[in-house]
């Protein structure tokens, strides 16, 4: 059987990819475009990375998954999720079950890892370096310089203030720090397909996600962190050249013009309530302090240091820019920058729930009304794209709870969460003023790059057709896998083998109930005899 390797870039998008491989500025990429399959990946709806790389992974929808954000959505406060609340298996797990070996490398939301045939080393949302991010659990203590490598491990929220005002203030320092990043899970990775009698391998390198978040307007540093990823996509196809390989990304990019503080609207439409004035609060003052003297804290405070520690930690994630909502008079609000979705406060369903269930159907008709006739007073026209119900994006029986109202903002819009005056300290001083502004230029603590909604796909092979074009959805990338490996297809799947792809039919199976024949257990002590002596 041909060995997969699926390879993530997050956040990659053609609109920069394509000028680039006919510069000659990747030429990985441009090998594979030549010679393989290339076109846009859909993602998930809204299009952000916590939903849109478990649906990579699963083959199935968020209704079916359960991840819609960074965030849980079944509570008001801001708890991060894990692979816990996922109520769909990953690909890596299907594989197990067929007596088949996975590496899998840094994929966001895959903590706490799973018991695999194989090895496995969480990314994106792992609590900390002290969690047990690895499987088996003795695989940490390889990755060390002479054995796997060192790996670099991100940790959410927690590194947005300092990758923030790296980017402000010495933008080729962070850019330096991604792509150490992307080495060390390329080295990582590269280290374990040598030593490992594997099936399947995945990674997903995570720095060009921060570079277009945060360096958008400097196309020369962006192009030297996707460089650094086509550097080892070249030296995996080398290595392996029997392999397929699979290029993804969990969605697109662009530059967004303004940024709608949502919360700010919701508040000025007494939707939303606060425990005290947003424009004179504590919170307030301290987020607009910190934009004033940040460039004094970027170089005399140790930034990253600090916000790493235990307590550091800890009151990053106890802090929040929904900690000035009054729940007990709140009746909805927005859930985070990731989420593109706005909660109502039910009674019965959240602690402090203010909102009557009969009344539930109305108050979400007239927040539908309320985002869909929001303009910009400059231009005059309509900022919001569509507006739908949960039950529109993920169907009536979606799992976890997610938000009731799902919007999409016109291209040149992003969302933002914070709930404070976007003007800055002048602000302050206006207290006559009643109303919140609501729409903004990118400011010190929005993105100057966002999400767009159609991400890359790439496809290599001696099976693969060749300098066509072919466009799919992020959860037809599971099913295409496992019919290439010969795995059969659950009838869960909402995506699709891409037919169009390959130069020679290949026979699709269906999966049916019977259980593997060896246990997960069984499979790896049958894996470690086959290693005689060979040890991490």
């Amino acid at each position: 059987m041909t060995k997969t390797v699926l390879i993530g870039i997050d956040g990659a998008t053609l609109d920069l990819v394509i000028p680039w491989i006919k510069k000659g500025k990747l030429p990985s990429f441009a090998k594979i475009k030549n010679e393989g399959v290339h076109g846009k990946l859909r993602s998930t709806t809204p299009y952000y990375s916590a939903p849109a790389w478990v649906s990579m992974v699963t083959g199935v929808q968020p209704g079916k998954h359960g991840i819609y954000d960074f965030f849980r959505t079944d509570i008001c406060t801001k708890n991060i999720v894990n692979s816990r609340y996922r109520k769909a298996p990953a690909i890596w797990k299907m594989l197990t079950d067929e007596g088949k070996r996975s590496i899998v490398v840094n994929v966001p939301g895959s903590f706490p890892p799973d018991k695999i045939n194989g090895v496995m080393i969480t990314g994106l949302l792992t609590p900390s370096p002290n969690s047990n991010y690895t499987y088996p659990k003795e695989l940490k203590k390889a990755l060390v310089p002479g054995k796997i490598g060192s790996y670099v491990l991100e940790q959410v929220a927690v590194d947005d203030i300092p990758k923030n005002l790296t980017a402000r203030y010495a933008p080729e320092k962070l850019t330096a720090q991604i792509n150490n990043m992307t080495i060390s899970h390329g080295e990582v990775t590269m280290n374990l397909m040598k030593i490992d009698d594997w099936d399947f391998t995945m990674v997903v390198f995570r720095g060009t996600d921060d570079a277009q978040h945060l360096l958008w307007d400097k196309k020369e540093l962006i192009l030297s962190c996707y460089q650094q990823a086509d550097e080892y996509v070249g030296k995996m196809m080398e290595e392996y050249p029997e392999a397929n390989f699979i290029l993804v990304s969990d969605h697109g990019f662009g530059k967004p013009k303004k940024y709608f503080y949502v919360n700010n609207a919701l508040y000025n439409e007494g939707y939303l309530q606060t425990t005290s004035n947003p424009t004179h609060n504590m919170n307030t003052l301290f987020a607009l302090l910190f934009d004033r003297f940040s460039r004094i804290i970027f170089h005399l405070v140790p930034l990253q240091k600090i916000v790493r520690s235990d307590i550091g930690r800890k009151l990053v994630l106890s802090g929040s820019s929904q900690s000035g909502i009054d729940y007990s008079k709140t009746k909805a609000m927005y859930h985070s920058v990731c989420s593109r979705g706005i909660r109502i406060n039910l009674k019965d369903k959240y602690e402090h729930g203010i909102v009557d269930p009969k009344d539930y159907e109305s108050i979400r008709d007239e927040l539908i009304k309320f985002l869909t006739n929001i303009k910009d007073p400059e231009t005059g026209k309509r900022i919001v794209k569509k507006v739908y119900t949960k039950e529109e994006v993920y169907g009536k029986n979606a799992v976890n709870d997610p938000l009731d109202i799902i919007f999409d903002l016109e291209e040149e819009y992003s969302a933002q969460e914070l709930l404070q005056p976007p003007e800055g300290l002048k602000e302050i001083f206006r207290s006559s003023k009643n109303k919140l502004s609501t729409l903004s230029e990118p400011g010190f603590y929005d993105w100057m790059g966002d999400h767009r909604p159609n991400g890359i796909l790439f496809m290599y092979g001696k099976n693969i057709v060749q300098n066509k074009q072919v466009n799919a959805s992020i959860v037809d990338i599971v099913p295409t896998i496992l019919a290439m490996m010969n795995v059969p297809l659950s009838p869960d799947f909402d995506g699709n083998v891409l037919t169009e792809a390959f130069k020679h039919p290949i026979k699709v199976k269906k999966a049916t109930k019977k259980k593997p024949l060896l246990s997960t257990k069984e499979l790896q002590a049958i894996h470690q005899l086959k290693k005689d002596n060979k040890k991490l």
